[in-house]
Parts: structure tokens; C-alpha cells; sequence
């Protein structure tokens, strides 16, 4: 309301007062003209007595002062005109300026939204780093200490990387650009943010596939060492059973060799019924470990002595004690991979959540990045 008023006090400026009464004056003026034109004068030189008809005299005294009463209004009604114009472009840019302001603000506010909401999904994230880091890091110690065992790594999903993707992420850089375009590393902290965010979800997404792959490895050399077992298992029995068919004796078991196998089978059954519970039902998986120390190796060193101390050895223990060399490699091998495997999973945990001297982990950077944005946008005052 006030723009108005001032809008139309700046239209009656001073040469519109002055022309609008110099033209009132003349018309008036020009009412009593013929009064003074037609007196009588003292001055022959101002006596317009002897000027003709009345009607002549009051035409011809009043209309050179009716016609430049037109010409000065119609002069003062153009110069309105422009005046007009002028108030017009003067409103037309005030209104430009007032919508560029509106719209700075509103994008200013949507700016400081979008970035509030980043941090909010950074929050989010720094959660879910922690809680995959903690399954990775468990993960990994059981690897360690029990690599015969089948360990799991529980993955979750990594939903909060893509909702900060799906932010406009020229947005969010116009916002870095103008709540924290004072630091000198603004830019480099942006890119930072984006390299991290689009780097975890490949990390995480590659560990797990590697996991996956690992598992199912770890899988296949297992079953091959259980086949192993039964087979070695039945090779005893085979041993055992010749024995009994060849001397035709009740203490056939009386034999070195059959003794041996004999032993070694009781042994690995009895480790086998550790394994399951009064019903029969499986409650943890086989001790390879104790069955390679105590069976497997236990075999081919009594085997070593038979065949030192003995003159008559039975050269069908060779082919055994070959298999019991195989099944030994491959539980070795067994243990090799999870040690491996483990170490490769403790270097990603590191990377995630220890500083290396300057390099940050993955987890400290973005925790330096909510805190920048949590400390300067706590300095942002949005007009409404």
C-alpha cells in the first residue's frame, strides 16, 4: 500500500503542478478577458474599444487563450502518459526483483532442506557401517579361530546410499556452494561425499559375492573330505573284513594292521556321535580338526612304526595311509583358505573403521562430513 501512494505522489512532480495551473489560469483567464480587453483604457495603446462586433471581439480575445490551454494540457496529458509508463516499467522491474527474491529464498530453502536431509541419511549411514562393520568384524574373528566351522556373515541391506543418490545431487552441490562456499575445501569435501557413498554400497555388495563364493568353496572342499572320510572308513572295514576271511580266526583283530583299523574306525565314530544328540540329530558340524590330529594322523604314524617294526607289513596299508595323506592336504587346504579369507575381510574392516596415519577410515570420514554439515547449517538462518 505504501509502494502505491509513492508510486502516485512521484506522478505529480513539479512541471505537472505548474503546467496543469498555468492552463487553469489561462482558461480562466480567458473568461474575463473580453472584460478587460473591451474597457475603456486610459492608454490609446492598450484601448481595444474600436476592435469590431462583440462577437468577433469575444472569439477572437478568447480562443488563442482556449487553444493554448489544449495545447499545454494535451502536452501535459502525454507527459502523464509517459510518466505513466515510467511507473509502470518502475512496478514491472520492483516485481521481477521481488519474484528473483522469492525464488532465491525459496531455492535457498530448499537448498538447506535438501542438505538437512543429507545429513539426516548420513546419520543413517554412519548406523549402518557400525552395524556392518560389527557382523564383518565377528564374522572374521570365527574365521580365524574356527575355520573348519561353518561361519556366517549376515548381510543387510544398503538401502540408505541409494536415497542419498536419488537427492538431486546438483542440489546438494548448489548447497555445499552456498552454506559452505567460506571453506576452502568445500569442493573437495563434496566430492569426497559422493566417492564414499558410491564406493560402500560396491564394497559391501563386492564382500558379500566374495562371501557367497568363499562359503560355497568352503562348501564343496568340506564334502569332499567327508567323502574322503567314508571312503577311508570303508577301506578299514574292507581291510578288517579280508583279515577275517584270511586267517579264518575269532582274534583276527589280533593283527597290527587289522588292530589299526580297527582303532581307527571306533575313533572316528565315536567323534562322529559328538556331533549329534540322544535323538540323533545333528547339533554341530564334525570336528576336522580332531579328527585329522587324533584318526588321521594317529593312522599314519602307527602305520610308520608297523612298517619299521615289523617284517611281514601288509602293503595294503599304502594305499590308506596315500588317502589319509590326500584327506590331510585338503583339510590344510581347508584351513589355508579361511585364514586367508578372513585376513582379506579383516583388511576391508580396517579400511572401514581404523586410520591408517593419514588416511582416514571410511566410517571417520563420514562422520567428519555430518559434523561439518551439522555445525554449519546450525548457522543458517532461512527467511520465511
Amino acid at each position: 500500500m505504501r509502494n502505491t501512494e509513492k508510486i502516485k505522489i512521484k506522478n505529480w512532480d513539479r512541471v505537472t503542478k505548474w503546467i496543469l495551473g498555468i492552463s487553469i489560469l489561462i482558461i480562466l483567464f480567458s473568461f474575463v478577458s473580453p472584460l478587460i480587453f473591451t474597457a475603456t483604457s486610459r492608454s490609446d495603446i492598450f484601448d481595444f474599444t474600436e476592435t469590431g462586433q462583440i462577437g468577433d471581439t469575444i472569439g477572437g480575445i478568447i480562443n488563442p487563450f482556449i487553444a493554448l490551454a489544449g495545447v499545454l494540457l494535451t502536452f501535459l496529458a502525454f507527459y502523464m502518459q509517459i510518466k505513466a509508463n515510467q511507473i509502470q516499467i518502475t512496478q514491472f522491474k520492483e516485481g521481477l526483483e521481488k519474484e528473483k527474491e522469492i525464488r532465491l529464498i525459496i531455492e535457498r530453502k530448499d537448498y538447506y532442506n535438501k542438505l538437512s536431509l543429507l545429513k539426516v541419511d548420513l546419520t543413517a549411514i554412519k548406523s549402518d557401517i557400525e552395524s556392518k562393520a560389527k557382523n564383518i568384524k565377528e564374522f572374521f574373528q570365527k574365521e580365524k579361530e574356527h575355520p573348519f566351522q561353518t561361519n556366517y556373515l549376515i548381510r543387510t541391506p544398503s538401502k540408505n546410499y541409494s536415497r542419498i543418490v536419488e537427492i538431486d545431487r546438483l542440489s546438494i552441490f548448489n548447497g555445499f556452494n552456498e552454506f559452505l562456499n567460506h571453506r576452502e575445501s568445500w569442493i573437495k569435501e563434496f566430492s569426497n561425499l559422493y566417492n564414499i557413498l558410491d564406493f560402500l554400497p560396491e564394497l559391501f555388495n563386492d564382500l558379500y559375492d566374495k562371501y557367497e563364493n568363499h562359503s560355497k568353496d568352503m562348501f564343496e572342499k568340506k564334502m569332499l573330505v567327508r567323502n574322503g572320510l567314508i571312503q577311508l572308513m570303508d577301506r578299514l572295514a574292507e581291510l578288517i573284513n579280508n583279515y577275517l576271511r584270511e586267517t579264518n580266526e575269532k582274534d583276527y583283530l589280533k593283527y597290527p594292521a587289522s588292530e589299526l583299523a580297527n582303532e581307527t574306525i571306533f575313533l572316528y565314530y565315536k567323534i562322529i556321535e559328538e556331533s549329534f544328540d540322544e535323538n540323533r540329530n545333528p547339533i554341530k558340524e564334525t570336528n576336522l580338526i580332531e579328527i585329522d590330529e587324533n584318526i588321521l594322523k594317529y593312522f599314519n604314524q602307527k602305520a610308520l612304526a608297523i612298517r619299521k617294526g615289523e617284517q611281514d607289513y601288509d602293503i595294503r596299508l599304502d594305499p590308506i595311509v596315500e588317502l589319509i595323506s590326500n584327506l590331510r592336504k585338503q583339510i590344510y587346504l581347508i584351513k589355508q583358505r579361511a585364514i586367508e579369507f578372513s585376513e582379506s575381510i579383516e583388511s576391508q574392516y580396517n579400511n572401514l573403521m581404523i586410520d591408517d596415519g593419514d588416511n582416514k577410515s571410511y566410517l571417520n570420514l563420514i562422520i567428519e562430513i555430518h559434523s561439518m554439515l551439522d555445525d554449519e547449517l546450525s548457522k543458517v538462518k532461512i527467511e520465511v
